[in-house]
């Protein structure tokens, strides 16, 4: 009875730290597993970025935006909440101006679902994105091609 109680403890103080719970059912047997928001805040970053198109997350500061996703006051581009067993995000992203804004979304949404799948083995539920603003490419510096020198050429003395 004792350890029930405290399984239950644990996962209620897990739940106010905003950490998922991978394992609520083992609690009792095995201990808890559980994720920060940090940490599916890093995975998420690194697949978003991944995606062609995507310049890069907003600025803080556009989290007034996200709000109108969610109802909730968020001073962040990335907002992170469990649910129901789920992972939720709220992003606010810069794209690429030229860039196919409703593919680029459908490609953020699969790689981060498909990551966060394969890294926790949590299912995602909703990802709300917020396109910010398009902005330039920033042009690939040339290197300018240098052209061959012609090879000197060396007289051959025959050894003595």
């Amino acid at each position: 009875m004792a350890n029930e109680n405290e399984a239950e403890v644990k996962v209620a103080a897990a739940d106010k730290q905003n950490l998922l719970i991978l394992n609520p059912e083992d609690a009792e047997t095995v201990g808890l597993a559980t994720i920060s928001q940090n940490t599916i805040a890093r995975i998420v970053t690194k697949a978003a970025m991944e995606v062609e198109g995507v310049a890069r997350f907003a600025p803080k500061g556009a989290g007034d935006l996200l709000s109108f996703f969610s109802g909730k006051a968020y001073d962040s581009s990335m907002c992170i909440e469990f649910q129901d067993g789920k992972i939720n995000l709220n992003l606010a992203l810069f794209l690429y101006f030229g860039s196919a804004v409703p593919q680029v979304v459908k490609n953020v949404r699969g790689t981060i679902t498909e990551q966060i799948q394969q890294f926790i083995g949590a299912p995602v539920g909703k990802i709300n994105i917020l396109v910010k603003d398009l902005i330039e490419p920033e042009p690939v510096p040339e290197t300018p091609v240098e052209e061959a020198a012609p090879a000197e050429e060396k007289a051959v003395v025959p050894e003595a």
